[in-house]
């Protein structure tokens, strides 16, 4: 398989400011981040492209609220683990857009609230993310590309 993108066009992402605690202190950061339509095409959120989750995560309270998510989540909660524990979270498979792609992606909604200053409004995950798309980083010129993968 080639990897030749020379004759398809790319949704670019620029990497994005964000502040969290390090070590107790506030930092600006830079990291690659996509604008996703979650549920409808014009609700837009921030997520972080996360090449080591296999899942893609967001926050009940208050994204899950909004969307109307929480009066019908799928089955059980599953434990969700991280650099910082673990966490409950209910799966519910919505509609995700990365530019114009639709994709069905099961989100897993942490119950707990949002914390604007040590979290990210979701985690864009490789599940069905990355089978749908190449994804390269590129660092130095801080810019995320996503090629659409011709499946088949």
């Amino acid at each position: 398989m080639s990897l030749d993108y020379s004759k398809q066009k790319p949704i670019v992402f620029p990497y994005k400011p964000h502040d969290i605690f390090i070590s107790g202190k506030l930092e600006r950061v830079l990291r690659p981040m996509a604008l996703v339509g979650v549920m409808k095409e014009n609700f837009k959120m921030n997520a972080l492209i996360d090449t080591g989750s296999d899942r893609t995560i967001s926050f009940m309270d208050p994204f899950g609220y909004r969307l109307g998510v929480g009066d019908d989540l799928e089955g059980e909660p599953d434990t969700i683990r991280g650099l910082s524990g673990e966490e409950k979270a209910w799966p519910k498979h919505v509609d995700v857009w990365i530019g114009e792609h639709r994709l069905h992606v099961p989100i897993f909604w942490l119950t707990r609230p949002f914390r604007i200053q040590q979290d990210y409004e979701m985690i864009l995950g490789r599940k069905i993310i990355f089978d749908n798309f190449d994804v390269v980083f590129r660092q130095k010129e801080e810019k995320v590309y996503f090629y659409k993968r011709r499946l088949g």
